[in-house]
């Protein structure tokens, strides 16, 4: 029964709770006759009516989100209407919208958006890491060496630290990204998992008893949203950042790396030369160095103005997505018939 989107299991106990309630009402509903008491008589008139909607939405959610349901194939139109190629696990197949949104931010491999091709966030963010940290080696390495000249002492810590910083800096800030783009991915593979066969037949069993009907229609509006308009806002947000291009390209950094490793190997093949080689020694890597430095900054400066659309896309986007799917689980609820609580979100 791959057809049913909550599980076998899940829609046997919903009908299952269906059928309970709609007995139930009935016996109150025919007390309340027998007894003539008008009070039960509305209470079991108006958990009839209740049970039918509890069975009406059974029915529809199910015909919504089966294979080939209005809202799975909505979510397929969109997603194929923007021209998407990916990969993704295969237990996120079932919604593309999700699956997207996963391979643009921890996929395996690259990604096409409008017909242009993309590496996932992640991949990209690690491989910037694994340059930075080879160049922050080196470089620090480059800064504590020193040559020993007749007349003076040279060092290259004055003159590498300021960029050494910069670039410990930046490391720091990818670093924060790669966890807040893992956490991402994480929350999409919950969701991915628990959205339709935990949350919302929990949603549809409690909306059916009185006592915890207002809780079940917030269970089964956070499902709503959390699967469908969570995903498709990340659609959406890569559509926007991809008219941006910040010209950064990470040969340079990594040319500078191995520049620095070949002054290193120099360094270090050449260290017991006589006095007349260390002052050829230390002008040959004060040139190299140099060179290194300011190839460096065109890079850099590239580098930040990229950092700055990887921030946006990791932290300021994602919380438009959020602010987008509390909003909807708000309208949700309401349709449903229950309340939402979000603390100061309730002003959206």
């Amino acid at each position: 029964m791959d057809i049913l989107p909550f599980g076998f299991s899940g829609f046997q106990i919903g009908i299952a709770t269906v059928s309970i309630m709609l007995a139930i009402s009935g016996i109150i509903l025919g007390v309340g006759y027998a007894a003539n008491d008008r009070k039960l008589k509305e209470i079991g008139t108006a958990e009839i009516y209740q049970s039918v909607i509890n069975g009406v939405l059974l029915g529809s959610l199910l015909l919504a989100f089966a294979q080939g349901g209005i809202i799975t194939q909505l979510i397929s139109q969109l997603t194929g209407n923007a021209g998407l190629s990916y990969s993704c696990p295969g237990f996120m197949a079932s919604n593309s919208a999700i699956c997207f949104a996963y391979n643009y931010l921890a996929g395996s491999s690259n990604f096409t958006l409008l017909g242009k091709s993309y590496t996932p966030l992640l991949s990209e963010v690690v491989g910037l890491l694994l340059i930075l940290f080879g160049l922050n080696t080196g470089l620090g390495t480059i800064a504590g060496l020193s040559i020993n000249l007749v007349v003076a002492n040279i060092s290259f810590s004055s003159v590498i630290m300021p960029l050494l910083k910069e670039i410990q800096y930046i490391i720091g800030i990818l670093s924060t990204v790669a966890i807040g783009i893992s956490m991402q991915s994480i929350i999409l593979q919950f969701i991915s998992v628990t959205a339709l066969t935990a949350i919302l037949p929990l949603g549809l069993i409690l909306r059916a008893f009185y006592a915890t009907r207002k809780l079940g229609g917030f269970l089964m509006a956070v499902s709503l949203g959390m699967y469908v308009v969570f995903p498709l806002s990340y659609l959406f947000n890569a559509i926007l950042i991809s008219t941006y291009n910040s010209g950064f390209s990470a040969d340079q950094l990594v040319q500078a790396t191995s520049s620095l490793s070949g002054i290193q190997n120099s360094y270090f093949q050449q260290a017991t030369r006589n006095q007349t080689a260390e002052n050829s020694l230390g002008s040959e890597i004060s040139g190299a160095v140099s060179s290194i430095l300011n190839t460096l900054s065109i890079p850099i400066t590239a580098l930040l103005a990229f950092l700055s659309s990887l921030i946006i896309q990791v932290f300021v986007l994602p919380a438009f997505s959020l602010v987008l799917t509390v909003v909807s689980i708000k309208e949700f609820s309401e349709v449903l018939g229950s309340e939402a609580f979000f603390g100061r979100f309730d002003m959206l």
